[in-house]
């Protein structure tokens, strides 16, 4: 504990003192804030430290005062100014990274149908669906040759994984690749034509309502999806 008296003031007023930074320092006890600057000093002992310069109420504290001597004030960090930094602007990506993404999406969605399959109309009457994942497609190889080789019994499965594989004979089976190739064809030029006409676009909102399945313009397609589309309305 030190003693305390302003400059010019002889009353003495028990304080405890610290240092803050350099140009504040703490005060806490029972004393009137004044701003004329201050003697510290040890009781029982003659000397005499010089505050005389901390004349500013740096801010008010829980049971004391806290003095700075170069006329500097508390701010609170909610009171500060803040930094004027422009706002900043969503990203507007380009018409060719719009048909990127547009493009990443429609393959997406090509694979997504070939590997839900085709359904195929058996001879029977009956009508299967039947999965055109990559190990479906490589299988359906072998088994088209096995069909031409006229081996009556073929071992396959259909789309319902709750159901047991079982066989289907050389018509079957010739009628179950056939669609399949068919059908694969058909995705992968629809889909390489469809790349090329959202490449033609000309402006963002085109290429956004671009979907798969859209009609392709005639100037688009190529000669093969051109005879799948006489095809299909023949």
């Amino acid at each position: 504990m030190l003693n305390m008296n302003y400059i010019e003031d002889s009353t003495i007023y028990p304080v405890e003192f610290s240092i803050v930074s350099d140009n504040v320092i703490d005060l806490k006890g029972d004393f009137p804030v004044l701003t004329k600057g201050f003697i510290l000093s040890r009781p029982d002992h003659d000397d005499n430290w010089d505050y005389s310069a901390y004349t500013t109420v740096y801010r008010k504290i829980d049971g004391g005062v806290q003095f700075s001597n170069d006329e500097s004030i508390y701010i609170p960090p909610e009171s500060m100014p803040k930094p004027d930094f422009p706002p900043i602007e969503p990203y507007e990506p380009t018409l060719e990274e719009i048909k990127e993404q547009k493009i990443n999406e429609m393959n997406a969605e090509q694979q997504k149908i070939i590997q839900n399959g085709v359904e195929v109309p058996l001879s029977d009457g009956t009508v299967e669906r039947f999965t055109l994942k990559d190990q479906d497609q490589m299988s359906l190889m072998g088994l088209q040759t096995l069909a031409q080789q006229g081996v009556d019994k073929i071992p396959w499965h259909d789309a319902d994984n709750a159901e047991h594989c079982k066989y289907y004979s050389a018509e079957d089976m010739d009628r179950i690749t056939g669609a399949a190739l068919s059908f694969i064809s058909y995705q992968v030029t629809y889909f390489r034509d469809l790349r090329i006409y959202i490449n033609s676009m000309q402006d963002k909102e085109s290429v956004q309502s671009a979907f798969y399945g859209m009609y392709i313009p005639q100037e688009y397609q190529s000669e093969v999806l051109a005879d799948f589309y006489s095809a299909k309305n023949a």
